[in-house]
């Protein structure tokens, strides 16, 4: 694997729910990536939002087929190399989708990445690549996360044949700056 994690960065993750890796794209490729989105922006869906007015845009499914440039991010090996470290096996793409964030956006909220139902044998080893082309710093909103809040589900009936999970209680999570916002 030409793009490992070390043992630290998998225990980190495991810990906290999340880890950020800097500098798996290029100042170029960032750029050269950053203009392909926009250049297709204005086709992208908002409810109630005309572009470039301040708020989160998303192009996604058959729109992403449309635009080839962006399998560079899909494909990167220094991507999904690392995905695999933390799947701990191969990793098969299920959704690809660009959220363009326009300045002035104030963020979408708290939310929670959930899976309610967990067949037993199923294929819920799962995780985000969040890939941001844009610093995540006051003018396009912070990403925020809460460490560990992936361990805080609870079985609905730990005997049923499906798992059903419900949702994490929100007040158990504390939402904290990623470190990805450089005024943090």
């Amino acid at each position: 694997m030409a793009y490992a994690l070390s043992e630290q960065e998998i225990d980190d993750y495991q810990r906290d729910g999340h880890l950020v890796v800097r500098g798996v794209l290029s100042p170029g490729e960032t750029r050269e990536l950053r203009e392909v989105v926009e250049r297709h922006a204005p086709d992208a869906y908002a409810p109630n939002l005309e572009y470039p007015q301040p708020g989160k845009y998303t192009i996604s499914g058959n729109q992403l087929a449309l635009h080839p440039a962006l399998a560079a991010i899909a494909e990167n090996p220094a991507i999904v190399d690392r995905v695999e470290a933390l799947l701990g096996q191969v990793a098969h793409l299920s959704a690809f989708v660009a959220y363009i964030r326009t300045p002035g956006n104030k963020g979408g909220g708290a939310h929670n990445d959930y899976k309610r139902w967990r067949p037993v044998g199923s294929s819920m080893n799962w995780l985000f690549a969040i890939v941001p082309l844009t610093d995540f710093d006051a003018e396009y909103g912070p990403l925020l996360v809460s460490p560990g809040s992936h361990k805080l589900y609870r079985l609905v009936d730990p005997a049923a044949r499906i798992l059903n999970v419900a949702k994490p209680d929100r007040e158990q999570a504390e939402p904290r700056p990623n470190g990805l916002d450089p005024t943090h």
